[in-house]
């Protein structure tokens, strides 16, 4: 018996190349989408001299298009379950705030500048554990339903260590900018009468307060949320493509956030994110991208709701040298040894705009976007 000419094989599983990944982390892709038994896996193997007979079209070759289409309408659900569990969790706890700490806030409005009271201590602690929960609870449920590799769901690539620095003042950069608009956004929303946000954080003077908050803040949600978000999200949605993973994942978890003043910001950050996870092959990057950035943004926040001497001209200063240093580290990214800001798209039967009508599609998806737009409206803050 003549074996098959593999050169008329299609093995999309196996044919998919990942940047900067080790050939272990291809490997377990691979592995990991070629099981039967996973219905979240993109997996189509076809020899090309097959064709279809389809009355009034003839003979047909057999398209990816199907397969692609029934993968991702299965991890589109399970990722809208998955943010559908976190919305639940954020009503929980909001209305558990209403009846138990009716002072507290998990955020700080542009109004409470210079006139804001301290917060529990014990709001705080379990306002950081609730963070926390928030993030865990769907990255547990997500990874343990797809099944997803270890070393896919959390890659630790060291090949593009060597972008870390410059990353982290992109990042900066990018905060920096949303502190601006801040600025501005007030006379903006005021116009509506509504009270911009200032900042997702707790505020307080007393000093294991700080350190809580800090904690929480600047540590642990950030880790959490990218071993979510860069982590099992974006990973599982590579095998649609680079492209598709990155702008999907990033659009929808901005509206985690539930702050149409974030929206826009959020959604940039988490594609920088993203893309610098790409590039670099490592979960590492953007949790210690998150991590620096979120201090950054803590302390400057702080030292104005604190109404601490010179804030501004702190924060000035600061933003004046991050952006300096910003055109150093951005001309370093774009130069021909890096390009940075470019990620390949794998074979696809799909067409971009069809995978988006897909995913919008999607039941538990659309019901996501629906639930975090209403809640968006509910915690908006009217003057």
């Amino acid at each position: 018996m003549a074996e098959k000419n593999n050169d008329y094989m299609i093995d999309v599983a196996k044919d998919s190349t990942y940047l900067n990944q080790s050939d272990e982390y291809r490997k377990l892709y691979a592995d990991w989408r070629a099981d039967p038994d996973n219905l979240y896996g993109y997996q189509f193997v076809h020899d090309m001299r097959e064709h279809t007979y389809i009355d009034g079209k003839g003979y047909v070759p057999h398209l990816a298009e199907v397969a692609e289409s029934i993968s991702l309408v299965k991890c589109c659900g399970i990722m809208g379950v998955s943010l559908l569990i976190m919305f639940l969790m954020d009503l929980v706890w909001y209305f558990v705030c209403i009846g138990t700490f009716p002072e507290a806030s998990n955020y700080v409005y542009s109004s409470q500048i210079g006139n804001i009271e301290n917060a529990d201590f014990s709001f705080i602690m379990l306002s950081g554990i609730v963070g926390v929960a928030r993030y865990v609870v769907p990255l547990m449920l997500f990874f343990k339903v797809t099944k997803l590799p270890k070393k896919v769901a959390f890659p630790m690539s060291t090949r593009r260590f060597d972008l870390l620095a410059n990353s982290v003042v992109i990042m900066l950069l990018i905060m920096v900018i949303g502190r601006i608009i801040n600025m501005f956004l007030p006379h903006i929303f005021g116009i509506f009468k509504v009270d911009s946000l200032y900042s997702v954080l707790w505020f307080s003077k007393e000093p294991r307060s700080v350190v809580t908050a800090f904690f929480f803040n600047c540590i642990a949600i950030p880790i959490v949320q990218e071993l979510l978000f860069r982590g099992v999200f974006l990973q599982c949605f590579r095998q649609f493509g680079d492209l598709f993973a990155v702008l999907s994942t990033s659009f929808l978890c901005a509206l985690c956030f539930y702050d149409v003043s974030y929206y826009g910001q959020v959604a940039i950050c988490f594609i920088t994110l993203s893309v610098i996870t790409i590039r670099t092959g490592s979960i590492f990057t953007p949790i210690i991208m998150s991590v620096i950035s979120h201090t950054v943004n803590f302390i400057l926040s702080y030292t104005v709701l604190a109404g601490l001497p010179q804030a501004e001209l702190i924060e000035i200063v600061v933003i004046v040298i991050i952006m300096g240093v910003s055109i150093v580290a951005y001309n370093n990214l774009m130069n021909e040894k890096y390009k940075i800001l470019t990620v390949s798209q794998v074979k696809s039967g799909m067409r971009y705009m069809k995978k988006t009508q897909v995913m919008i599609a999607s039941m538990s998806i659309a019901l996501w976007i629906s639930a975090s737009l209403v809640m968006t409206f509910v915690i908006m803050k009217v003057l």
